[in-house]
């Protein structure tokens, strides 16, 4: 199924009334921060000039491990892993929690 299918069938779903559980939600709502969350470490990353390698070794992890991060692999997202990539990545790390349950992340270049 291609993403424009996909977007047809949830469409469809919320014009016929479907609920959606809310564990799934949730999951859904971990998946997209995962997604930020990585995109943010690789555009860091690229930014700072260091390889997946000079990453991993300065969050004491392996270059897949930072892979996965980057491609939203990692999933939950927790509290551990957002210090370490702070000090890692030489940033703050912002969190809004709105009261809908969603979340954003972003890095604060100027906080570390």
């Amino acid at each position: 199924m291609n993403h424009a299918r996909w977007k047809l069938a949830r469409e469809r779903q919320l014009v016929e009334g479907y609920t959606e559980p809310p564990e799934v939600a949730v999951e859904r709502e971990q998946i997209r921060l995962a997604m930020a969350l990585g995109q943010l470490v690789y555009d860091r990353r690229a930014e700072l000039g260091l390889s997946q390698d000079d990453l991993a070794h300065r969050l004491g992890t392996s270059a897949d491990e930072v892979d996965s991060i980057e491609v939203g692999g990692v999933l939950p997202v927790t509290s551990d892993l957002l210090a370490r990539l702070a000090a890692a990545l030489e940033v703050g790390v912002d969190m809004h929690l709105a009261p809908s349950g969603g979340v954003a992340v972003s890095f604060d270049r100027h906080a570390a």
